[in-house]
């Protein structure tokens, strides 16, 4: 009982706490955000949306990795009080960010038709409108990462309150005035430019004009691979779904299966603060020499403890749940809620041991993140012959991720060490039966 008591007074427990405090506002405002799109454009509209808030959770491929790399790394200087090496690699991190991030911005420029064909959309404008912000969302990972890596987790948690709260505002108020689909991805896009303001204020000390060592360069871009790698899996899963739904269903039928998605996800970003307080601690003390296996656990604790009660109301009270958030016209998919919220609990465990790992720097878990994700893609390209087709392979690739990932991480663990030990025994049985007078 004194341990828990330990564990739950622990920075870990506080700051998740915190942060899952902020993140439940943000989450809701989110999801009013979600809401009122729905409502006031309607399944097919509210797809196209769907679909560019899709490609903004794409985009986390290069943001995640960034902010993640930049937490690690100023984690372990700040845990050596290295304030020169902290300014050295914003300064690096930054100007890779921005370069990643204008790079984006041309490719939705040029590519911008294209996309309106392949998605069906009603205009190429709002992919236009999108890119432009993205070199905004690309510097807001960096100064987020270094929020993380030296636990400011106050600033930080402000940081999502006014991107939340500036998205939902704007976008709102030019939805109001007849905008469309344009004035939400205008709001979309402001919030990056907001966001990255307030952060950037709380970071303005570390500032420096000397190059990272060509080492740490080499060392970051190990580090950042596995991530990529993680991302990615990521991506294929929390995002596919809903770019292959709205490829192979009616309008109407994908702006229902965004609506579920988005219901279904509760369970993701409810637990997401989790890991975004547990990798930074995890990291500062792997650098410093403390025990930290016990914050894995604390870890999945939380997320289960959180996760249950959502799937049990999805399960008990769907047609409650989808009438209340979305309106009766999208009442076809309650039925396929518990099975969405399942999916993504099962997912939001294995990401707590995938991202244990990488603050650890050990990656080798990241592709059983990209196998899953590519096992999805391939199960809902075959089997898409109804929307519960798509939920149920989800279902079955998420559950056998997460125990393959338990499987690796504990019990592969202890059989490789018993296997060991098992060998070196028969070894110095087999040496002392040579030594014995009887074989002399």
């Amino acid at each position: 009982m004194t341990k828990l008591k330990d564990l739950l007074r622990s920075k870990l427990a506080s700051a998740s706490a915190l942060l899952m405090l902020s993140m439940t506002v943000v989450n809701a405002g989110n999801y009013i955000y979600n809401l009122i799109m729905g409502r006031w454009l309607g399944p097919s509209l509210f797809a196209d949306l769907s679909l560019i808030v899709t490609l903004l959770l794409v985009v986390t491929f290069l943001t995640a990795p960034i902010q993640m790399t930049a937490a690690r790394y100023s984690a372990i200087h700040t845990a050596d009080g290295d304030e020169k090496t902290l300014a050295s690699l914003r300064r690096f991190i930054w100007f890779v960010a921005l370069g990643l991030g204008l790079m984006l911005t041309v490719f939705f420029a040029i590519l911008a038709p294209a996309l309106k064909s392949f998605f069906h959309t009603k205009s190429f404008l709002p992919f236009i409108i999108f890119g432009a912000a993205l070199p905004f969302a690309m510097l807001q990972s960096v100064e987020r990462g270094m929020l993380q890596g030296r636990t400011n987790f106050k600033i930080l948690a402000v940081s999502y309150q006014v991107e939340m709260w500036s998205r939902l505002l704007v976008s709102i108020l030019l939805v109001a005035l007849g905008l469309s689909v344009n004035g939400a991805v205008i709001g979309i896009s402001l919030s990056f430019v907001f966001t990255w303001l307030v952060a950037r204020s709380a970071v303005t000390g570390l500032r420096s004009r000397e190059n990272i060592s060509k080492e740490m360069r080499a060392e970051l871009l190990a580090f950042a691979a596995p991530v990529l790698v993680s991302q990615l899996g990521q991506i294929l899963i929390n995002n596919s779904d809903v770019i292959l739904v709205k490829r192979f269903f009616e309008a109407s039928d994908a702006g229902r299966y965004a609506a579920l998605a988005l219901i279904g996800r509760i369970v993701f970003f409810a637990t997401w603060s989790v890991v975004t307080t547990m990798f930074p601690i995890v990291a500062q003390k792997q650098k410093m020499g403390e025990p930290h296996a016990h914050l894995l656990w604390v870890s999945l604790g939380i997320v289960a403890g959180v996760s249950l009660p959502i799937v049990l109301l999805t399960l008990f009270v769907p047609e409650w749940v989808v009438s209340i958030l979305f309106g009766d016209k999208y009442l076809s998919i309650a039925n396929l809620l518990w099975f969405y919220a399942l999916a993504t609990t099962l997912y939001a465990m294995g990401n707590v041991v995938i991202n244990y790992r990488l603050s650890l720097g050990m990656g080798r878990e990241t592709g059983f993140a990209i196998a899953a994700g590519i096992a999805q893609v391939l199960g809902i390209i075959f089997f898409h012959q109804s929307l519960a087709q798509v939920v149920y392979v989800q279902v079955i690739v998420m559950a056998t991720l997460f125990l393959a990932l338990m499987w690796h991480n504990f019990l592969h663990e202890k059989a490789v060490t018993l296997f060991r030990a098992w060998v070196v025994h028969r070894s110095e049985e087999h040496t002392s039966e040579l030594q014995s007078p009887c074989n002399l």
